[in-house]
């Protein structure tokens, strides 16, 4: 039943999910567009431009659907006999007919098609379950029993073509309305792009693992850092808390304005790079991520960092926090539980190497420590032979073939500080584009990413294609 009846029966919850690769074990427009349509290629770059927001979910669907050339019913006969439920969804229904909990399907795709496979899927029950979707007509001077005879016609007006919140939040300000009254939990299940909207709606979403909508919402987005606490903190400094939300990778702080901490604990961040200039930061708190890397940049972007706190991550050699050396008033780091705290003459050569450190693994500095740095390793002017053999041990990381020789960013022939840590998969890729460049300044913006950390090419779009 739609609102407002769903709401006569005081249900405590009310179930809403999408249907295609959630309901479904296989997306049954993406199923259309591999077999029917323009192919499994174009449909994933079109889902990573939509990712990327360089195209709308609205467009990108439309051009996956009007690539499909098949007679309709045809279609639904193909999709029937190809489409297989969760095992678990059939259950779970029986469940909620039982305890009285309406479910009710959002989704961007077709009505016509949802409700074939949930009646084929389920049974003549299925008949039952609320479907609010886009649908489908005729193309004009045709049927849809023709070939290429047929057409989406979108819910609504949105860039989703269908937005999904448009259906739940009446639900939402019912209640805001009726504070005195029962109030339901409103759940949402889903597993991509299209679900963004339904799912900022909701009290708690359901993301199935390995789809878009978990990765877009492990990202750290433009709306995550506008929305997260920021707040002084107990020495009275503008704190941004970014903890606990999965991070990948740091991007988009331009947004974050002026803060003078921000806190990534407890997140899955990699490679401290991306900073914006960043004057007034002077404190970064990234333990128990997966760090494993520092860009050489780092200093430039944040030219105050006094402390940096790296507890429980991943790095391996003492040449790896070479980046460290660079910030001139750094003067508290700790990097407890990194596999490099293992490594001889470790805490030595921190202290030689970062001569400003004052506490170390909030362990104060001690000038016989100082002394026994120097008498181990010699001068930055003239290190001794054990501080060039350090020096000359980094983890596995891809050199640029031929960047040394441009001269580009000032780096020198043989300079190693100007790398980046690859997959094999990555440094494949990496070594493709390099390849394959039809101009120096080509080869020269590919090593510009590599300096700043990035990964050329997009990274993540091209491989979320080839997936």
């Amino acid at each position: 039943m739609p609102y407002p009846e769903t709401l006569e029966a005081n249900p405590k919850i009310i179930f809403f999910t999408d249907f295609d690769g959630t309901i479904t074990l296989k997306d049954s427009n993406d199923w259309l567009t591999d077999n029917l349509g323009y192919g499994e290629k174009l449909r994933k770059q079109g889902n990573a431009d939509t990712l990327n927001d360089r195209i709308t979910f609205r467009d990108s669907f439309w051009e996956m659907m009007e690539s499909v050339k098949t007679p309709f019913p045809e279609c639904i006969k193909l999709l029937c006999e190809n489409i297989k439920l969760d095992p678990y969804f059939n259950d779970f229904y029986q469940w909620s007919r039982e305890a009285k909990v309406p479910v009710i399907v959002l989704s961007s795709g077709m009505t016509p098609i949802i409700r074939s496979l949930l009646v084929h899927l389920i049974g003549p029950e299925a008949e039952d379950i609320e479907i609010v979707s886009n649908d489908v007509v005729d193309k004009p001077g045709k049927t849809k029993e023709q070939e290429d005879g047929w057409q989406l016609k979108y819910h609504d007006d949105s860039g989703f073509g269908h937005d999904k919140s448009l259906t739940i939040r009446p639900y939402a300000e019912h209640f805001a309305k009726r504070p005195n009254d029962p109030r339901p939990t409103l759940l949402y299940a889903g597993d991509g792009v299209s679900d963004l909207s339904a799912a900022r709606e909701t009290d708690l979403l359901f993301a199935k693992k390995g789809h878009d909508l978990i990765t877009y919402f492990m990202r750290l987005t433009v709306e995550l850092i506008q929305t997260s606490l920021s707040y002084l903190n107990p020495i009275k400094e503008r704190e941004l808390d970014l903890r606990g939300h999965k991070i990948p990778a740091i991007e988009n702080l331009g947004v974050a304005k002026d803060h003078d901490a921000i806190d990534f604990t407890d997140n899955d961040i990699t490679t401290i790079s991306n900073f914006p200039l960043s004057p007034r930061l002077h404190t970064l708190l990234l333990a128990r991520n997966r760090v494993n890397s520092i860009q050489p940049a780092l200093s430039k972007s944040i030219p105050n960092l006094t402390t940096l706190i790296l507890t429980s991550n991943n790095l391996a050699e003492l040449a790896d926090l070479d980046p460290v050396r660079h910030c001139p008033r750094i003067t508290h780091l700790s990097l407890l539980e990194n596999p490099v705290t293992r490594k001889e003459h470790y805490r030595y050569w921190i202290i030689w190497r970062c001569p400003t450190i004052r506490f170390l693994d909030y362990q104060k500095v001690k000038d016989a420590e100082r002394s026994k740095a120097t008498e181990l390793f010699g001068t930055v002017k003239e290190p001794s032979a054990l501080a060039s053999k350090i020096m000359g041990i980094k983890s596995r990381t891809f050199d640029i073939p031929g960047a040394s020789a441009l001269g580009a960013n000032g780096a020198q022939p043989g300079d190693k500080n100007y790398r980046v840590k690859l997959t094999e998969k990555e440094r494949k890729r990496v070594e493709g584009l390099i390849r394959n460049a039809k101009s120096l300044q080509e080869i020269t913006r590919l090593e510009k990413e590599l300096n700043e950390g990035r990964i050329p090419g997009g990274g993540g779009d091209e491989e979320m294609m080839e997936e």
